[in-house]
């Protein structure tokens, strides 16, 4: 038995409802006890409250999964589950914007009980290190 690939395709099924915006589903993942924090902004939400921001972020948003790992705690049992996303906005102003987010699930019983997560905008590289350096994709 691999302990944590079902925690994973939960976390993978909560992107895929953000996804394709189906945020009664989404909730449906979250425990009753789950708490999302983004320590950039500093913001703490319960779990209805991180469906209504995700519910009311302004834009249209594209949304990729580049990477998921996962690690179990036999003595807790509980999952750490951590992704790498991608994410293009299309602004109501007319913005583009791309990001990257990093966010690490703790899923417990079938339910995602915590979130700590951590966005990043792009950015171009600055000229005085090209010399160093590669471009990635």
């Amino acid at each position: 038995m691999e302990f944590g690939k079902e925690d994973i395709k939960i976390v993978m099924c909560l992107w895929n409802f953000f996804k394709n915006e189906k945020w009664d589903e989404a909730r449906a993942l979250l425990s009753d006890e789950f708490e999302a924090v983004w320590p950039q902004s500093k913001e703490v939400m319960d779990a209805n409250g991180f469906i209504e921001v995700n519910k009311n972020y302004p834009g249209r948003h594209k949304i990729r999964v580049l990477d998921v790992n996962n690690e179990y705690d036999k003595w807790e049992h509980r999952t750490k589950v951590i992704t790498q996303t991608h994410v293009k906005s299309e602004m109501p102003d007319g913005k583009n914007l791309e990001f990257y987010a990093i966010s690490f699930f703790e899923v417990e019983e079938e339910k995602i009980l915590s979130l700590v997560e951590y966005w990043a905008e792009t950015y171009p590289a600055p000229d005085w290190r090209k010399q160093w350096v590669k471009k990635s994709e």
